[in-house]
């Protein structure tokens, strides 16, 4: 291929030197604003939809508490869930925090030969990503600081959200006000802390939701307008859970995944995915801990196991940004440029190199052609006919023709991967949890994985969705040819075999007669 509509080995590099030090400075970067879990009860809300409180999560996994860590009640999950208030399950105390069953429109928790018997489709609530985070999180915080337990200071779990709301049914104000459900977890947990005599703060907020918004069921599908409901959200949360409630003086972080997988809308060119990561890059104190479509599920939800590991992925998270005091961003795209049939894209990679991967789909390890690439212009898709890792942060992709007016690059397009794709970093943490597969419990038997079973979950950022206009590259400057070396008077022999310069002519007429070069080089040269 011509050099001249090529990128060449300089540019590459100089594209992935430029990636790394991006990566290399958010590391860097301290937050000084969000809150610490420096209280004795430091309490985790989750709130957003479905994939917020765990539904089809059964049957739970996390039957026991390996560290300290708590919930309210007999369960994270609240007696009563389309209502706006949060009821305790069970009896009002801090319980060990432990995943249950509870099946829809009901109060009480099932037991394991109930779920082990359930349909599929059954939308009970399970395993929630609030186990597997609290988890992981508390193992790191107490290797950091020596410890094998610190009763005073715990970390306290609840689960607030409510399926197939739209950000707007869950934003403060709304008719009926799901919002109270954060008010009524706070006031719990803070209650039973006083009466501990123990301080109490809210030390993070899990927000999962965006599969309403995403496919335009009934809440906005505008990207801007979904950031802004975000930022106020946000607001509203600090505002009237961590200072009315918590009387705290500094805000919690808000800890967030991206909606992927079934739930993306080509429709909506990947609107509200593209919102979710852009608060992660604008707002103050918002992370983007990864998307959900690399772990299990069962067609839509996770199953239990892809609760457990999404959630660990969260907890990794929250310990390097809330206890290391390191910025935190994902493995998201910085630019893309095209030049002939090649486009070039550089990306902001936590845990250099990249590498491609089979991501879940349902419980399918599965690894696309084109590694989730789409490219599409004016006149329709593109061909992705070859994808490279070219150096630890950029990917070259070559197409099957040469980009007309408007180009975008997908990843993760709903068409033709249907909110998937391969593309991860290399991020060594171990998770906390192994993936369990137990036949008889209620688990689909597709979930006997041998790929997983046993092994700890594997904890690599895997790239965002996103949709992103590619740039025309100048074209590559051609390398000039290396001219010969100036002819030079009795130059030097190891100048003449490292080629810095030529032999000397033959000896004028009547000069005394030169040994050859071999004589002179090895010490026969006898004249005087």
């Amino acid at each position: 291929m011509d050099d001249a509509i090529t990128f060449t080995p300089d540019e590459i590099a100089g594209r992935a030197a430029a990636a790394r030090a991006v990566a290399d400075k958010v590391r860097s970067q301290v937050n000084t604003q969000a809150a610490r879990p420096v209280w004795a009860y430091n309490h985790v809300l989750a709130y957003g939809q479905s994939l917020s409180n765990g539904w089809e999560g059964w049957p739970s996994l996390s039957k026991t508490q390996p560290y300290d860590n708590l919930m309210v009640g007999d369960s994270v999950h609240p007696a009563s869930e389309p209502s706006g208030t949060w009821a305790t399950t069970g009896t009002a105390a801090f319980n060990p925090l432990i995943a249950t069953v509870r099946p829809p429109g009901v109060s009480t928790l099932d037991d394991d030969a109930t779920v082990a018997a359930y349909s599929p489709g059954n939308a009970a609530r399970g395993e929630t990503v609030l186990e597997g985070c609290l988890n992981f999180w508390r193992k790191q915080q107490l290797a950091l600081r020596g410890l094998l337990s610190d009763s005073t200071r715990r970390l306290v779990a609840s689960s607030c959200g409510v399926g197939g709301k739209s950000i707007e049914e869950l934003s403060k104000g709304a008719a009926t006000e799901l919002f109270n459900r954060l008010r009524g977890a706070a006031t719990a947990a803070q209650t039973l802390a006083t009466a501990a005599s123990g301080t109490y703060g809210v030390a993070a907020v899990l927000w999962l939701q965006g599969e309403n918004n995403s496919l335009g069921s009934s809440g906005t599908t505008d990207r801007a307008t979904y950031k802004a409901l975000c930022a106020t959200l946000q607001s509203d949360i600090t505002a009237d859970i961590a200072t009315t409630i918590a009387a705290q003086a500094a805000p919690p972080a808000i800890f967030t995944y991206q909606t992927s997988g079934t739930y993306v809308s080509d429709t909506y060119v990947l609107s509200i995915p593209q919102a979710q990561l852009e608060c992660a890059l604008e707002l103050d104190n918002w992370y983007l801990a990864a998307p959900s479509y690399p772990v299990t599920d069962k067609g839509g939800h996770l199953d239990p196991n892809g609760y457990r590991w999404l959630g660990q992925q969260f907890g990794k998270v929250m310990h390097r940004v809330l206890d290391l005091g390191q910025g935190w961003r994902p493995l998201h795209p910085l630019h893309a440029t095209w030049r002939g049939t090649q486009v070039l894209v550089a990306f902001h990679v936590p845990y250099p190199p990249l590498a491609v991967a089979p991501c879940y789909v349902a419980t399918k390890g599965t690894t696309y052609p084109d590694a989730g690439f789409t490219v599409t212009d004016d006149d329709g898709r593109i061909g992705v006919l070859r994808t490279e890792i070219v150096a630890e942060c950029c990917v070259l992709l070559t197409l099957e023709r040469a980009p007309a007016g408007n180009p975008f690059l997908w990843y993760g397009d709903k068409a033709h991967h249907n909110g998937n794709g391969n593309l991860r970093d290399s991020d060594p943490a171990v998770a906390t949890d192994c993936y369990e597969y137990a036949p008889g419990t209620g688990q689909y038997p597709a979930a006997d994985i041998a790929a997983l079973a046993g092994k700890p979950y594997p904890l690599w950022n895997w790239c965002v969705v996103f949709r992103m206009p590619i740039a025309p590259a100048p074209p590559a400057a051609k390398a000039a040819r290396p001219e010969a070396p100036a002819a030079v008077p009795d130059s030097p022999a190891w100048q003449i075999l490292r080629g810095a310069a030529v032999a000397p002519p033959e000896q004028a007429p009547g000069a005394p007669a030169r040994p050859p070069l071999w004589q002179r080089l090895f010490g026969r040269d006898k004249r005087e």
